[in-house]
């Protein structure tokens, strides 16, 4: 019986022996399977959320892929992927195909919003006398831009064309009745406090926060169903380089199953959602934060596949407003976009 009992406590031993080598020899192998990329964000905004949840859930990681954030402005972050210091970006529809008409070569693998985003507020100080409804048809709630001086985040972004589009929608000169100031948003706000602008445009939460205070009042709102005519929209395209994902398709595919694991998960659990978005934004209030993230959910599709139609409405959308020329139109949106890594 001892020797018996012997045995199998050797017999033990060698197996957790052999165990532990086995995996000493695997770990090397599980390391060298990881991948890595870099996403650059344009600007710290909700409209990312699918990105933040990606990573702040691990995604990307058990996919195997480590993803690294980098923050660069506006186009800046557009110009790194095509300079080749970073991988992948977000960008609307709008942007890209205003780049691709400049002969920028890029190529979009996926879409995580499919609304546009944008709203409108004016100061109450600035309606007052106007005789604002803001039950009004859209077209008619639009004409209060007459004579307002409204900021926008850049010259010729979608921002910009937004409140260019509505200006015609009304009737109005976009260029002669409505004065544009291109600042950022946390400038915007304390501009329309102190009365330097009549309003401002942009995605949640800054309309928010002036409609919090009491000092603006919604004009125009899209994430409530305003220019319904432009949606769907490739509103948050997931770009890179010609040629990135044909030399490192295992990336694109990685990169694209976080996505689409996180777009169900905003979905699905919405609370912690919230949760993570709110470490994100810890400087925002709480109700801000919900506030906007319900208007992105709304645009927020279940799969990151592009759709083509999106495409049209944003170029559509640009040629109504001004922000691009009828000879800049793509006759075609062949190469332009790959669903080949959405799975």
């Amino acid at each position: 019986m001892k020797r018996e009992r012997g045995r199998k406590s050797v017999n033990r031993i060698i197996s957790v022996v052999l165990l532990a080598l086995c995996g000493a020899a695997l770990a090397p192998t599980v390391r060298a399977q990881t991948e890595t990329a870099s996403l650059a964000i344009p600007v710290l905004s909700l409209t990312f959320s699918p990105n933040y949840v990606a990573a702040d859930k691990g995604f990307w990681r058990d996919q195997g892929l480590e993803v690294k954030f980098s923050s660069i402005p506006g186009v800046g972050a557009t110009n790194a992927v095509l300079a080749g210091s970073v991988d992948f970006t977000n960008t609307a529809a709008s942007a890209f195909m205003r780049a691709l008409a400049r002969g920028q070569k890029l190529v979009a693998i996926g879409n995580t919003l499919e609304r546009v985003q944008i709203e409108l507020v004016l100061s109450k100080t600035f309606l007052q006398g106007r005789a604002f409804d803001p039950q009004a048809p859209v077209e008619a709630r639009a004409k209060a831009l007459k004579g307002a001086k409204i900021a926008v985040d850049a010259p010729n972004s979608i921002v910009h064309g937004y409140i260019r589009y509505a200006a015609k929608k009304a009737g109005l000169d976009p260029d002669r009745d409505v004065t544009i100031t291109p600042m950022a948003p946390p400038a915007m706000i304390a501009a329309m406090r102190t009365g330097q602008i009549d309003g401002l445009a942009m995605s949640r939460p800054w309309p928010s926060m002036m409609r919090q205070e009491g000092v603006g009042v919604t004009v125009l709102s899209s994430p409530q169903g305003d220019f319904p005519e432009l949606n769907p929209f490739n509103y948050n395209l997931i770009v890179t380089r010609p040629g990135f994902c044909e030399a490192k398709p295992s990336v694109c595919r990685k990169l694209m199953a976080g996505f689409n694991q996180a777009l169900g998960f905003m979905h699905e659990n919405q609370a912690e959602t919230l949760a993570i978005l709110g470490k994100r934004f810890d400087k925002t209030d709480p109700a801000m934060v919900k506030d906007a993230f319900d208007g992105v959910l709304a645009g927020t599709p279940r799969t990151a596949q592009v759709q083509e139609i999106g495409f049209t409405h944003a170029q559509d959308y640009m040629v109504n407003a001004g922000i691009m020329q009828a000879d800049e139109v793509l006759k075609s949106f062949t190469g332009i976009y790959s669903n080949d890594y959405v799975k």
